[in-house]
């Protein structure tokens, strides 16, 4: 997570600099909006911290506002209408539709929003921060394999279906897939948070006597 959470950081810092620049004063910067997945996901609250602090280096008196979509596409929709309703010059999302998203960041850009997307891929956004989430669930898995000895029946606590979770389940997958020997025995859908998944852990410790597990 740590890895990831600077990665994009340090894409974030670019992206804000780079929309400043175009309005030629770094105080210029006074209102960013972030919406994020779900605040209860540790990884959203470390990101929207880091957003935060590198908006401070362009003006300690930036004003920010993050909240929840709760994985909710209409809320996070009236969330991106409330930003360009208040006036938010920088508007960071992690889009709980890609696609569906497309006309509400459309219409942030037209108000002169600088929209960055983090974590899932926004099409039309001004820049994306993701990282290789098939590798990380590759790197993950064979992690797991390997500590197994190349068998055992394993759970997979899945999440929301957005592209990172997506790929890392997939990139998880194919590593596991190799080993005869291993058995997914549950792949269980949570809301994406610490208290759901672990919720899911609980009940599926009860049905099965699993190996270990493997949470997007």
């Amino acid at each position: 997570m740590k890895l990831k959470s600077g990665l994009v950081v340090g894409a974030i810092i670019s992206g804000l600099a780079a929309g400043t620049a175009m309005a030629g004063d770094a105080k210029t910067v006074d209102k960013v909006g972030i919406s994020v997945g779900t605040l209860g996901n540790p990884f959203y609250v470390a990101t929207a911290e880091g957003i935060t602090s590198a908006a401070n280096e362009l003006n300690p008196d930036v004003d920010i506002t993050a909240v929840s979509a709760d994985y909710d596409l209409n809320k996070q929709l009236s969330q991106i209408d409330s930003f360009i309703g208040a006036g938010m010059q920088i508007m960071m999302i992690v889009p709980v539709d890609p696609q569906a998203s497309v006309p509400s960041v459309q219409k942030a850009k037209d108000a002169g929003l600088v929209v960055g997307a983090f974590d899932a891929i926004a099409p039309n956004a001004d820049i994306n921060v993701s990282t290789n989430n098939v590798r990380a669930g590759e790197i993950a898995c064979q992690y797991m394999a390997d500590r197994l000895n190349g068998k055992g029946d394993v759970v997979i606590v899945n999440a929301i279906q957005v592209s990172a979770v997506v790929d890392r389940v997939n990139g998880c997958k194919s590593v596991l897939d190799k080993y005869e020997d291993i058995n997914i025995v549950a792949d269980q859908a949570s809301e994406g948070s610490r208290d759901t998944g672990m919720k899911v852990m609980q009940s599926l410790l009860t049905r099965f006597p699993i190996s270990t597990g493997f949470s997007r």
